[in-house]
């Protein structure tokens, strides 16, 4: 494993403190004016989201600008199912965010609701008084063992991402048993998994379509428990049937969560209509694999965007230290296409190029909008002058670092996966 240089770590820290980029953040959440200072956009040092980012670019603008688009697109889900379900509408409503990590998507949630009414659950004591503390959240430790956790009240919705898409089909039975013990009548749980499809490159599926190998990008847990999953639709339907029995419904989102894992949210049938849940809206999406100040002060971009709702976005929006410019799309990326299988996508790529004045620091921020005004975060950073001593990355193409990385098991952080 790849060891990441503390002054990586600074400069991310450099940047969530900063307030311009917290400012610009926050937008993207829907928070403006005055609402925009909410967001506490602090991350852990531990966070492994964060790091499992910097040792695969080894660049902090890189691992900043995929940690907090794969925790927006989080939140935007989120929010769909909440509001889609009409629990939103529920006086007293209570969330629980299980296995929620170091807060990715709590920093989002925690201002919007009303005191009380999110609990967070994780296994590791650390990122439980991390986002107690930071996102001022009710807390429950969670363990090992499904019967060992005891929140002693039930919630309206409980929001699982990436926990299923790591544990072996012992765990992913007990724990889908015990949480169903958790929510209440009218309540819903919405869980994630990596879908057959993301298997790697030759492996094929065992016929109990379950695949459990005992990896993961998180070395502080026990990987017998918490390796990397892939599954098939019929074994979690099946999973859901024995474990819920027939009085409870399922509704699949394919590719609902950062645009690879699967969505799948189950209630008590009769309770919750989830065939709304087709009213999903995935919203723009994509990368900016080249980001570089060339030795002939030229300011050079290349990556894709697009979106699954509507195919390739017609433009990014590109802000070079506040001046904002459009830069058209429709150029070949049928490595987009193939990642994804929609035709649609393979004339999502761009190039931006602007010549400079005289090459300088510059504050880079790179948008894709759809017609309906959705909006994705695809890079933020400063960026140098080639040849300067500030430490700049040699440009590499990481087309799909959110895209399809099967064998790194970036499956889902891929650019995509959220609690990875």
């Amino acid at each position: 494993m790849s060891e990441i240089a503390p002054a990586l770590l600074e400069q991310v820290r450099k940047m969530c403190a900063d307030s311009y980029w917290c400012t610009r953040v926050a937008a993207y959440a829907g928070f403006q004016g005055d609402a925009a200072g909410v967001i506490d956009c602090s991350i852990h040092p531990d966070d492994q989201m964060l790091l499992h980012s910097l040792r695969h670019h080894q660049d902090a603008n890189a691992a900043f600008s995929q940690y907090f688009n794969v925790g927006l697109q989080q939140y935007r889900a989120f929010r769909q199912v909440y509001s889609l379900l009409g629990i939103d509408r529920r006086p007293g409503a209570a969330v629980l965010d299980f296995a929620c990590g170091y807060g990715r998507l709590l920093r989002f949630l925690s201002p919007t609701f009303a005191e009380g009414a999110i609990w967070a659950a994780e296994i590791q004591p650390e990122a439980l008084a991390f986002v107690r503390d930071r996102f001022r959240v009710k807390v429950v430790p969670s363990a090992y063992e499904p019967g060992a956790f005891q929140p002693g009240r039930s919630f309206d919705l409980i929001w699982v991402a990436s926990l299923f898409s790591h544990l072996p089909g012992r765990l992913f039975h007990a724990w889908l048993a015990r949480l169903k013990d958790c929510v209440s009548e009218s309540g819903a749980i919405c869980f994630s998994v990596h879908g057959a499809g993301l298997l790697p490159t030759g492996e094929s599926m065992p016929p109990e379509g379950i695949s459990f190998r005992p990896f993961s990008e998180n070395a502080d847990l026990d990987a017998d428990a918490y390796g990397t999953t892939y599954v098939t639709e019929h074994y979690v339907r099946e999973a859901v049937r024995t474990v819920c029995g027939a009085q409870f419904d399922c509704h699949r989102i394919p590719r609902g969560l950062a645009h690879e894992q699967d969505l799948y949210v189950i209630a008590r049938c009769g309770e919750l209509d989830l065939d709304v849940l087709k009213g999903f809206r995935y919203g723009p999406w994509g990368w900016v694999d080249e980001r570089r100040i060339t030795r002939d002060g030229q300011l050079f971009l290349r990556g894709w965007a697009a979106s699954l709702d509507d195919g390739p976005v017609r433009q990014v929006d590109i802000r070079v230290n506040g001046a904002m410019h459009a830069c058209a799309t429709g150029m070949p990326r049928e490595d987009v296409e193939r990642v994804f299988g929609e035709r649609c996508l393979a004339g999502s790529g761009w190039v931006f190029t602007l010549q400079l004045e005289r090459p300088a620091e510059l504050r880079v921020e790179v948008t894709a909008r759809d017609a309906r005004g959705e909006a994705a975060l695809l890079y933020a950073g400063v960026l140098h002058p080639e040849g300067s001593d500030t430490g700049v990355q040699a440009p590499r193409s990481e087309m799909l670092a959110l895209g399809r990385r099967a064998a790194a098991r970036l499956r889902a952080l891929l650019g995509f996966s959220p609690k990875i």
